[in-house]
């Protein structure tokens, strides 16, 4: 065998190496590599089919992934095919990777990695979604450490309708941001380590993250999730937003339009106006009073018996604001589910009722009638049942009356012993499993210095508000006030809100 395959193929060391011994062996085989490449940079470039037939991706990650950032460096390699047969050499790898060693040497899994989704275009927008989303979740199976991939690929995916394929992403909960000064004494090589001691900007596995990077991750996730429809995620997402914490108590664009889409989605998801969490910020509390006070005005009448109320707030906000701030459909969707609320809403004053009073009782926001037949009520329901927003099930009975609607237990209230049982198991589980993240947490926060200003400053202004009293949002509050926050390095190493 050449003995620069062979050189390629000496890392990893034989199973019994400990973690300090393993790092250390990583780092030389590195420098190895390195002298290889540099010397025989145009046999790595002309022979990289036949080299990389030798070097598993699998099994020998280190050596595979430098051979990649050469070829990536290579000047040739902008015709079709070169891209094609780049683009092979590369998913082959990062679906394979063996994350231990790419802990290793983070800064050429990132360059690697970025090059499957920047405008080099190796790959199809679909197929990028895809196979970076798996190299994230190789790396950190957790998914609890945001990264600058993370909010480009999202993006990308996006905006080029390949939502589906980033969806693994951004289900995990982000729980920590990437900052420096996160490594411990431990080497990175230890498998134990929880997520941010190897997922930092000391190890070049992410690149560094501002303010307005983090804000719109969570805003196009948001959105992401309502294209899938699935409400919870999307209001908890758009919710992040909404209580960001602001330097200065200050207030960004995308969080006040993160605001009034959680307004409509918190009325698809509950059938009521959401409430602001208490972790808002009281500027950003005020601004969103101004600047969402249409959405708000929507969501009142959706609480009304009539739905002309809401199809009068609906023509206004329509005129003025839904088309520039794409909220068009969504509105829609809300006119939509207002009678299905209406429906829903029923089972705390009956447990059966007839489909007959549901249409006299209910109207379509959409045209302010009531439905035109019982047969379109029966539809209705039936959707509902299907989908699972309703609990409940015409009967229809044999002896001619009219067919009604009996509403079921919630699941849960009738979950047996067995079944409760299992969830509490289940929920236990969750619990032990937080525990490493919980210990991390507290350890950082507890040495963090900004944390801990940062506590003491919301104490005082709690305090000093609690005393002076809240100036009212109708008290002197100018719209010059509204402000966008500076563009800041994430350097802090605070858990994500």
């Amino acid at each position: 065998m050449d003995p620069r395959l062979a050189a390629l193929q000496a890392f990893p060391p034989a199973d019994g190496v400990d973690d300090n011994n393993y790092y250390k062996e990583s780092q030389e085989h590195v420098k190895r590599v390195r002298e290889i490449i540099k010397k025989d940079t145009q046999w790595i470039r002309e022979s990289a089919g036949d080299i990389l037939k030798h070097v598993n991706p699998a099994v020998y990650s280190l050596s595979y992934v430098m051979v990649l950032e050469c070829l990536l460096q290579a000047p040739g390699w902008n015709t079709q095919q070169a891209h094609e047969t780049l683009a092979s050499y590369m998913a082959e790898f990062l679906l394979q990777f063996d994350a231990r060693q790419i802990r290793c040497k983070g800064s050429i899994w990132s360059d690697v990695l970025k090059a499957a989704y920047d405008d080099r275009g190796l790959f199809p927008a679909s197929v990028a979604a895809e196979v970076v989303t798996a190299a994230l979740l190789r790396l950190d199976p957790s998914g609890s450490v945001l990264t600058s991939h993370h909010c480009h690929i999202v993006e990308l995916a996006y905006n080029t309708g390949n939502v589906e394929a980033v969806l693994p992403l951004i289900e995990k909960p982000i729980i920590y941001m990437p900052a420096k000064g996160m490594s411990t004494s431990q080497p990175v090589s230890d498998m134990s380590l929880p997520p941010p001691a190897y997922i930092n900007l000391d190890t070049e596995l992410t690149y560094a993250l501002t303010s307005s990077m983090v804000l719109q991750y969570d805003f196009i996730s948001g959105l992401c999730f309502i294209e899938r429809r699935r409400w919870q995620q999307a209001f908890d997402a758009l919710e992040r937003c909404v209580t960001y914490p602001a330097r200065d108590g200050g207030c960004s664009k995308i969080m006040t339009e993160a605001y009034n889409k959680w307004i409509l989605v918190g009325l698809l998801l509950t059938g009521q106006p959401p409430t602001l969490p208490d972790t808002t910020s009281q500027a950003a509390k005020k601004i969103f009073a101004i600047q969402g006070k249409p959405y708000k005005l929507l969501a009142q009448a959706f609480q009304s018996n009539t739905a002309a109320d809401l199809i009068r707030e609906f023509e206004v906000i329509n005129s003025e604001h839904l088309q520039n701030e794409a909220n068009v459909e969504l509105a829609k969707l809300v006119l939509a589910h207002y009678q299905r609320w209406q429906i829903i809403n029923m089972r705390n004053i009956y447990t059966t009722i007839s489909l007959e009073k549901i249409r006299e009782r209910t109207q379509s926001a959409e045209t302010g009638q009531p439905l035109s037949t019982v047969e379109a009520v029966d539809q209705l329901v039936q959707s509902m049942i299907v989908d699972g927003s309703l609990q409940g099930e015409i009967a229809r009975p044999t002896d001619g009356s009219p067919a009604f609607l009996a509403f079921l237990s919630a699941p849960a209230q009738g979950m047996s012993e067995v079944e409760f049982s299992a969830k509490m198991n289940k929920v236990a589980q969750g619990i032990m499993a937080l525990q490493p993240v919980i210990e991390a947490t507290n350890k950082r926060l507890a040495s963090n210095r900004e944390y801990i200003n940062h506590t003491i400053r919301r104490q005082f202004d709690a305090a000093r508000e609690q005393k002076l009293g809240m100036q009212s949002v109708g008290g002197g509050f100018e719209e010059s006030s509204f402000h966008i926050e500076e563009e800041e390095d994430l350097m802090s190493g605070l858990p994500a809100h």
